[in-house]
């Protein structure tokens, strides 16, 4: 279970694909967040290590995610300085 007020659906998908060779992710909507069943591929691999590789995903995703939105500004503001001044601009 993924708690929604914690973790982004996007981010449960993004770690659903990355781990697609491995895991069948099933990613059910529910009223406080997200349960996610998990099935292995193969028999590589026991299913508590899969998921613990794919909870290490989900937060990975998350944070990326996260630290995006709250460095927006900033990269967008490098990026005009730095196209300002090549001479680009009309």
């Amino acid at each position: 279970h993924f708690a929604a007020d914690i973790f982004v659906i996007d981010a449960i998908k993004r770690a659903a694909y990355r781990l697609s060779d491995k895991l069948i992710v099933e990613i059910a909507p529910v009223t406080d967040g997200v349960d996610c069943v998990l099935r292995a591929t193969t028999a590589k691999q026991t299913l508590s290590s899969l998921e613990i590789e794919f909870r290490n995903h989900v937060l990975d995703y998350d944070l990326r995610a996260r630290i995006a939105k709250e460095t927006e500004p900033l990269r967008n503001l490098v990026l005009s300085l730095a196209f300002s001044k090549t001479g680009l601009q009309g």
